[in-house]
């Protein structure tokens, strides 16, 4: 009799768990990536702007920023959480809504931030908002069990 660990059949599901895990991922990812581009872009235009002479108000320019910083921190939570990690995963959870709710009171707000970029704040809220469904579905909690 052999004493083997781990016991035959789980070594081999880790790698099936990890990879069904990564493409539940893909779309979260993808809609986050496109969160960062279309923030990274809008940076890249109020830069352009500036440099053409045009005057680009504070609250624009910190507005656009923290957006571009929390993709940043939302693409790289997801990755961890991809990757396994439950607290990465569990923040991912609460930031992307926290995200999307910061989104949905900031272009509400009538002449806070001027029409093109609440229409470019409106792209990345949508963006997020599937993210942050997905997130939220019993299915991906499933890639995630409490340890015992």
């Amino acid at each position: 009799m052999t004493n083997t660990f781990p016991p035959p059949g789980v070594a081999e599901a880790a790698p099936t768990a990890a990879a069904a895990r990564r493409s539940a991922f893909r779309p979260i990812l993808a809609l986050l990536a496109g969160f960062g581009v279309v923030s990274l872009v809008m940076i890249a235009a109020l830069i352009t702007l500036s440099m053409l002479g045009n005057s680009i108000d504070t609250a624009v320019w910190v507005r656009c920023s923290l957006v571009l910083g929390s993709a940043i921190v939302l693409y790289a939570i997801a990755v961890s959480a991809s990757r396994g990690s439950r607290p990465a995963w569990l923040r991912l959870r609460i930031i992307s809504v926290v995200v999307v709710a910061a989104v949905v009171v900031i272009v509400s707000i009538p002449g806070f931030l001027p029409g093109w970029v609440r229409v470019e704040q409106a792209v990345c809220g949508v963006l997020v908002l599937p993210a942050a469904v997905l997130m939220n579905l019993p299915r991906m909690r499933a890639h995630f069990p409490r340890r015992a």
